[in-house]
């Protein structure tokens, strides 16, 4: 099958920020019920085709600053005609989109009850880096969702509590309250500073657990920010160090760990590490 032309990545960018619109407002859309309506339009692309534009789409947008469509994981090697077509989207609509993706930022406090056992997920897989895309594109001028969402110090919170929460349920799993009740709120008490968030325990071994907590109310590879700091005291504390990545926190609140060196198990961009799959 040929490339896509302009008018096929035009609808299909168009098709793609129509759901982005509604995601943005945490309101239910179908996305088969937005493909089947597409795919007339194209020429003849199979359903495996589109969906994988989508998921091109979600990479252009990561690359470009901005959240992405949680449903369609970013694959990043993208014809880069769809990559100039979203960037002229983002361009005419630049108001719109960013009034949208900042509405994602919002803290909200949860009332429903957590199921603690469907909580964890598996960590992201590492995303191939896509080879048009240079470094300061990562970081553009005018918009950066990653940057903006770690700004906010309520959802920091919010997330950390979550993952105290977590904490407190796993080794009372366990049997280990005697454990429990030795959790600490490090980042509460006292300041941002320590390298980590939450000081936990191994359940079995009963060592420390030092836990770095970002949280993101998008999707499981959205990029996060980590400082000079806590790269070097996960590289000190290997041993002893998790980061937990809390994601879709607004809707659907799931976390991945990642054990050890963080320099091993993220890309990192200096000077403050921008870190991405």
């Amino acid at each position: 099958m040929c490339d896509w032309t302009r008018i096929e990545c035009e609808l299909v960018v168009h098709d793609y920020m129509s759901m982005y619109e509604k995601e943005m407002r945490g309101e239910k859309y179908s996305k088969t019920e937005h493909r089947r309506y597409l795919k007339p339009k194209l020429n003849q692309r199979s359903d495996g085709s589109i969906e994988f534009k989508h998921q091109n789409i979600s990479a252009v947008l990561l690359d470009s600053g901005y959240p992405y469509i949680k449903g369609y994981k970013p694959a990043k090697n993208y014809q880069s005609l769809l990559r100039d077509v979203v960037h002229h989207y983002l361009s005419m609509n630049e108001e719109i989109i960013i009034a949208q993706s900042d509405s994602l930022i919002e803290a909200r406090i949860r009332s429903q009850e957590v199921d603690w056992n469907k909580v964890v997920a598996r960590s992201p897989e590492r995303l191939l880096v896509a080879k048009e895309v240079t470094v300061r594109d990562f970081t553009p001028k005018k918009y950066n969702y990653a940057e903006r969402e770690s700004n906010n110090r309520k959802l920091g919170k919010l997330g950390e509590e979550f993952v105290l929460s977590y904490e407190k349920f796993r080794l009372s799993e366990m049997g280990r309250e005697d454990l429990v009740n030795e959790i600490e709120w490090t980042s509460r008490l006292v300041g941002d500073g320590a390298g980590y968030d939450i000081r936990s325990f191994d359940g079995r071994t009963e060592d420390e657990l030092f836990i770095e907590v970002k949280t993101t109310n998008s999707g499981m590879y959205q990029p996060f920010f980590v400082s000079d700091n806590e790269v070097s005291f996960s590289e000190i504390y290997a041993k002893q160090y998790s980061l937990y990545r809390v994601f879709q926190f607004r809707d659907d609140p799931k976390l991945f760990s990642l054990s050890g060196d963080l320099r091993h198990n993220v890309n990192l961009q200096p000077k403050t590490y921008r870190a991405s799959f």
